[in-house]
């Protein structure tokens, strides 16, 4: 979230939301399609329409701009920039969009068409950008008031076709050994080293020490942007407060399936310490019964 004090009146600009294949809406606000993957070749143009959606009881007037997308980290974290490269290096100047203001009326939705034309010399790969639709708050006179300002967008994947490179790797399947309450933790992680994204689709089932099913599947899904690694941190229900499992996930990316399994031991901190103080005390009354018969032992 942005904020900044400007004559008196403070805007706050809300974060973007994307719910991939849904409707994506906030606070009675929304835009759909919330992503789109384009194909095209250099010097390629197509054209499209996205819908402004208004399921509040007031009309909203909005504006319209498209900035570069990229992430941070491997949780993915969205960074939305504006273009400062050539055009060639960033896919927000690719596009053409309606120029101006524009409102919708309370409980209606409207359209708007954007044309995305890749230069002749774009860079064969993957390139991404997001159509954001801002909201303009009404113009106030007089005492400082607080107006709230939306921003709400749809992710553009890009491809520009030529000699792709489409590889990752699955990296080791992440579970901590000891984990002390459900729900389950796993992390799935997967790299991408080509220069194009790439869907994973993934779903994890945790079974208990004889095979038996533990709990509901876990699925997941998500794109990679090439030169990242993606994490995909799992939750999976549980339960049964104590117990030996096992997480086995299945990840599909770049036309094939993947299996990895991992062993893990659940119980609450409080037992495991209880557990582990009895064990330890055992295992130095042991030790003591031994040497107090060792010294007893008559010498040879």
């Amino acid at each position: 979230m942005w904020s900044w004090l400007a004559e008196g009146t403070v805007l706050m600009l809300a974060a973007a939301v994307f719910l991939p294949g849904q409707v994506l809406a906030l606070q009675g606000f929304g835009i759909s399609p919330t992503q789109q993957e384009v194909t095209l070749a250099p010097g390629g143009s197509t054209s499209g329409q996205l819908t402004v959606i208004n399921d509040g009881d007031t009309d909203v007037t909005y504006h319209i701009y498209a900035t570069d997308y990229g992430v941070k980290g491997e949780d993915y974290e969205g960074v939305f920039t504006s273009p400062a490269g050539s055009t060639n290096a960033t896919a927000a100047n690719w596009f053409t969009l309606p120029p101006g203001n524009f409102v919708v009326k309370a409980r209606q939705e409207t359209t708007f068409n954007y044309t995305l034309t890749a230069p002749k010399g774009a860079t064969v790969g993957g390139h991404y950008a997001a159509v954001f639709i801002q909201t303009i708050p009404p113009a106030h006179a007089g005492a400082a008031i607080i107006n709230r300002v939306d921003r709400i967008g749809s992710l553009f994947y890009i491809t520009i076709s030529g000699a792709l490179h489409e590889h990752g790797n699955l990296l080791p399947l992440t579970v901590p050994w000891l984990q002390s309450a459900p729900p389950i933790a796993a992390d799935v992680r997967l790299t991408n080293t080509g220069n194009n994204h790439f869907l994973v689709q993934g779903s994890a089932q945790l079974t208990g020490l004889f095979g038996n099913k533990a709990g509901n599947a876990v699925q997941w899904r998500g794109e990679v942007l090439p030169g990242t690694t993606r994490r995909f941190a799992l939750a999976l229900p549980e339960s049964a407060p104590i117990g030996v499992f096992k997480v086995s996930v299945a990840v599909t990316y770049l036309g094939h399936t993947a299996h990895q399994s991992h062993w893990l031991l659940l119980v609450p901190r409080l037992t495991f310490i209880i557990v582990s103080a009895t064990i330890l005390l055992l295992l130095v009354a042991a030790f003591w019964v031994l040497m107090r018969k060792l010294r007893r032992a008559p010498a040879q």
